[in-house]
């Protein structure tokens, strides 16, 4: 049932803006009235949903599919299962591609936030709660990838003072092209690449807010 709630949600709302971004919020008295983040560091774990959200139109994957990844859908369950099994045998690992996307734009020139490995005014703990595929429209053959990126954010102390996240699923055909799912399958580098440019994208949105941690 939910996903035909969803597929009703792609065919009417596709002209919906491509993100759904969450405010953080912090409790009265948590931080100093002249508090300023600089400075963050990662925790290394990160959590992901065992499950993920899969809709493709008609078959999922298509014909003339062998090899390891070929045996990897065959032995799921079912088309999550299927899902995540290509995803793994395509090395296509979301929590290192989210992950690095973190690295690379605290690290870079001229970044709002310092990353540092210890002692940071935050640290941050990371997760996805949400990702998949679905049909780029009602009548299209193509797919898209979603995805969503929480974030919990502690002071240094220890104290747990939020949880922000930012999702994208109905991502810009500019910058995330949708491909049927058998080009995926034959080359899933692409699908690789669209997952990395909508962490991209979903990240630096959550850095900003990290950022305005303290700002009135």
């Amino acid at each position: 049932m939910h996903k035909l709630l969803f597929i009703l949600f792609v065919a009417f709302s596709a002209f919906l803006l491509a993100g759904c971004q969450s405010q953080m919020t912090v409790p009265d008295g948590v931080l100093p009235v002249d508090f300023k983040a600089q400075t963050v560091s990662i925790k290394p774990m990160m959590t992901i949903v065992k499950e993920p959200f899969v809709q493709t139109p008609g078959e999922l994957w298509g014909g003339g599919i062998g090899g390891l990844i070929g045996a990897a859908i065959a032995a799921g369950a079912t088309t999550e299962g299927q899902y995540v099994a290509f995803l793994k045998q395509s090395n296509i690992d979301l929590k290192k591609i989210v992950t690095q996307s973190f690295e690379h734009q605290l690290s870079a020139a001229g970044a709002p936030l310092q990353w540092v490995k210890t002692k940071a005014d935050i640290e941050i703990m990371l997760g996805i709660p949400f990702y998949g595929i679905h049909p780029a429209g009602p009548f299209s053959d193509a797919v898209e990838p979603m995805l969503e990126v929480e974030v919990s954010v502690f002071v240094n102390n220890g104290q747990h003072i939020s949880t922000i996240s930012e999702s994208i699923k109905f991502p810009d055909d500019d910058w995330v092209k949708a491909i049927p799912m058998e080009e995926y399958v034959e080359n899933p580098a692409l699908l690789a690449k669209g997952y990395t440019r909508l962490s991209d994208k979903i990240v630096d949105a959550l850095i900003q807010q990290l950022a305005s941690l303290g700002s009135p």
